[in-house]
């Protein structure tokens, strides 16, 4: 990995592009502490071995440091062939594009400006450049985003806050399920992701982002969706300790309670 303060061009890239949103007196990058966090995580369950590095990303967007993003990309990618990099670029490319929705542009863009410098200094075999979506959204988008959107919620218990929103807040809803759920997500489930390891990410999001409540429904949707008790909390591990080192601290939260409120749950919908 370059040393991007020691680099002539990765050091004007980080100024102009990627740095410029980080408060004053913040914990500069650290290559150590984020490879020992993403290894963690990867060691800790087989299925979170291909996407650890995702999932860390989410982290550090919802906690206002995107701007690590970039250089966790360049350090991981040291070593690999423009294919392995091509791979590891569109996983966090699709991670940040189905999290913006709940964290806003701002905190996500420094991700995306960092992961370019990379490739603008090691060259464009090394991003993915693949189209996956299509210019339009349309009825499609719809029936897959209410479709995945029943799926994920099943369970959890926010049906009558939900119609609530249906009637107050309904073209928020509305977009939220055509557009988050229909344009986004489910075309990452289809090309990227399975549907368990997309919504873990966004869960990520959430959690890192220390909304309490929105954390607990979307752990026990991430259960209910196939992931493992054992996963979740090896993800949370991994979110509690990179909202430390951002000093934004989250809740603690029992996961096997959750679980079985979600098992449950679930077992009443048969």
């Amino acid at each position: 990995m370059t040393d991007w303060s020691q680099d002539e061009f990765m050091s004007k890239w980080d100024k102009k592009y990627v740095s410029t949103n980080v408060k004053q007196g913040s914990k500069p990058y650290s290559k150590d502490f984020f490879l020992a966090v993403n290894s963690e995580l990867a060691a800790s369950q087989p299925e979170l071995q291909n996407y650890s590095y995702a999932i860390v990303a989410a982290a550090c967007c919802a906690v206002g440091r995107a701007d690590v993003v970039g250089q966790l990309f360049d350090h991981l990618t040291t070593d690999s062939t423009e294919e392995k990099s091509e791979e590891m670029f569109l996983r966090l490319r699709e991670a940040i594009t189905i999290i913006f929705p709940y964290l806003g542009l701002p905190n996500c863009m420094p991700a995306c400006y960092g992961m370019i410098g990379v490739v603008q200094r090691k060259g464009n075999g090394f991003a993915s450049t693949k189209k996956l979506r299509k210019h339009t959204v349309d009825e499609e988008d719809a029936r897959k985003g209410a479709e995945l959107r029943a799926q994920i919620y099943k369970g959890v218990g926010n049906s009558e806050i939900f119609d609530l929103m249906k009637i107050y807040f309904s073209d928020l809803y509305t977009c939220s399920t055509i557009v988050t759920w229909g344009y986004l997500i489910s075309k990452t489930n289809e090309e990227v992701f399975q549907p368990q390891e997309s919504h873990l990410i966004v869960a990520t999001a959430i959690m890192a982002l220390g909304a309490t409540r929105q954390t607990k429904s979307h752990i026990k949707a991430s259960l209910g969706i196939g992931n493992s008790v054992i996963c979740v909390k090896a993800v949370l591990k991994a979110v509690s300790k990179i909202s430390e080192w951002a000093d934004r601290p989250i809740a603690s939260f029992d996961v096997d309670a959750l679980s079985l409120e979600i098992q449950l749950a679930l077992k009443a919908c048969i």
